[in-house]
């Protein structure tokens, strides 16, 4: 049974795969540099701003906070504490959400660019991408319905995920030929 759930997942990564290379090119885009170097340094900055961000994230979900909150505070205190944790945590998951996202495009975009190239990671990427999709949008539920402090395990889990695309990416884009890229976007302006 795992084996046939294994293939059939295999098969629709292929078709999505095809899919997105088949839209790719055909639309008037195809005939663009697939990433600009604009967007190879909104890459660096994105993947640096959720480096910087993982100590920020942790206090967010501090329990510690809630405890004193729980301690010192009114009842009123303590929901306005929440209100705004709650308010914090769906920010960061939804930012996090979409620098994911444009991280995995740019990834995607700069395949062709790559020195050493290698469709094994780049299955196991996927899967790990469709996994944190799956995952962000049931914390984001969870945030909703809970609060920020009985996410703990779904955020720890996520933003590991995170962590992890932001390793990929990041050598990702060291192993990219940026003259290869550099000279193709001069190719098209002539």
């Amino acid at each position: 049974m795992t084996g046939l759930l294994a293939i059939i997942l295999l098969g629709i990564l292929i078709l999505v795969f095809a899919l997105r290379l088949a839209f790719q090119s055909s639309t008037p885009r195809a005939k663009s540099p697939s990433v600009t170097m604009e967007e190879y340094a909104n890459a660096r900055e994105a993947l640096d701003s959720v480096f910087v961000e993982a100590a920020a994230i942790e206090r967010i979900f501090s329990i510690e906070d809630m405890d004193f909150i729980s301690r010192s505070g009114s009842p009123k205190v303590q929901r306005l504490f929440l209100r705004e944790r709650k308010a914090l945590a769906i920010q960061w998951l939804r930012k996090t959400q979409r620098q994911v996202a444009q991280l995995m495009d740019i990834h995607l975009r700069l395949a062709g660019y790559t020195n050493a190239p290698s469709s094994r990671l780049e299955l196991k990427l996927a899967a790990r991408y469709f996994a944190f999709q799956a995952t962000s949008y049931f914390l984001l539920l969870l945030l909703w319905l809970r609060g920020p402090f009985k996410a703990r395990p779904v955020v720890a889990y996520t933003s590991r995920i995170a962590g992890y695309f932001c390793t990929i990416f990041s050598l990702r884009l060291e192993n990219v030929s940026s003259l290869q890229l550099a000279s193709e976007a001069e190719d098209l302006k002539m």
